[in-house]
């Protein structure tokens, strides 16, 4: 496997997975499955990655396969079993449908899915319920919910402060694809996830990336829903409806190329502190008062 693209989990089967074929017809014996989609409940532990909220928290990554052998295994997964994987971070493009809660109409929007192509598949243990697929995956902590990647951002970083004084930097990667999906569309060569980055780990991304640059990030991958709004196009009403994100959280981000060096950001971080010392000092004692001297009478 690619290293540039690496993906590690070890994590507790929630649902049956869902299995596509080529044909809606269950009397037909000669139908093939064409794809199977899962979910895994994975575990990314405590680390010092900037975020306020230091609790260990459950993640949900969707697991998609076209590989044959890698399908069949999928199909025998069951509620309860604890799968290890290791695989590749991919995106593709879908057309998500919306429905107008007020004039019940449906909207085609351009979409991304975010998903673990799995290389590697294992059963390691069956049947556990959720209690204990929560201890055998805090016993594996390390290998829960890992990625590392490669890439180069698309877009200068967005940041944001929150209430609390919590810095959020987002940006997305353009990550080639080194290990190809043969069952995949031929012209798919690059896949595009996101990043959102916290605390000091996003002060730095945002002073050091810009777009284009090239950076190798160690971290875990986050699944989360939010809602968001939109305006039916055919009523004009506002109505709200509920997305899910898949995202890539950086432990560490190294700045490879095009980036600031960590010595310019410390640079750049000890001239603010200068300025910022030098105007709480104008605040309190004028304007002028690094030019103050002493007069004598």
């Amino acid at each position: 496997m690619a290293r540039h693209n690496e993906v590690t989990l070890y994590g507790q089967v929630t649902q049956p997975p869902r299995l596509l074929y080529d044909s809606s017809d269950e009397t037909n014996e000669s139908r093939k499955l064409v794809r199977t989609m899962g979910t895994l409940a994975v575990l990314r532990g405590i680390r010092d990655f900037g975020a306020v909220d230091k609790r260990i928290r459950l993640d949900i990554p969707v697991i998609l396969s076209q590989n044959d052998k890698i399908m069949k295994m999928m199909k025998q997964w069951e509620v309860g079993d604890m799968i290890l994987i290791k695989g590749t971070l991919a995106t593709v493009n879908v057309q998500k449908t919306l429905t107008c809660s007020e004039c019940y109409n449906v909207e085609r929007m351009q979409g991304m899915l975010s998903f673990v192509n799995p290389i590697y598949i294992k059963a390691e243990e069956r049947g556990l319920n959720a209690e204990e697929g929560n201890s055998d995956m805090r016993r594996n902590a390390e290998i829960s919910n890992r990625i590392t990647v490669i890439g180069k951002a698309c877009i200068d970083p967005e940041v944001f402060v929150t209430d609390k004084g919590q810095i959020i930097t987002n940006y997305q990667l353009d990550v080639p694809r080194k290990y190809r999906i043969k069952e995949d569309d031929e012209s798919n060569r690059h896949d595009f996830p996101f990043v959102k980055s916290y605390g000091f780990v996003a002060d730095n991304d945002s002073r050091a990336i810009r777009k284009s640059s090239m950076v190798f990030i160690d971290g875990a991958i986050q699944t989360r829903e939010y809602l968001r709004k939109r305006i039916c196009p055919f009523c004009g009403a506002e109505h709200e409806y509920r997305e899910t994100a898949t995202e890539i959280i950086p432990y560490s981000t190294e700045y490879l190329t095009g980036c600031k060096t960590m010595e310019e950001i410390e640079e750049e971080k000890r001239q603010e502190a200068i300025i910022a010392g030098q105007t709480a000092r104008a605040n309190i004692f004028g304007d002028n008062s690094d030019n103050l001297v002493e007069k004598e009478d």
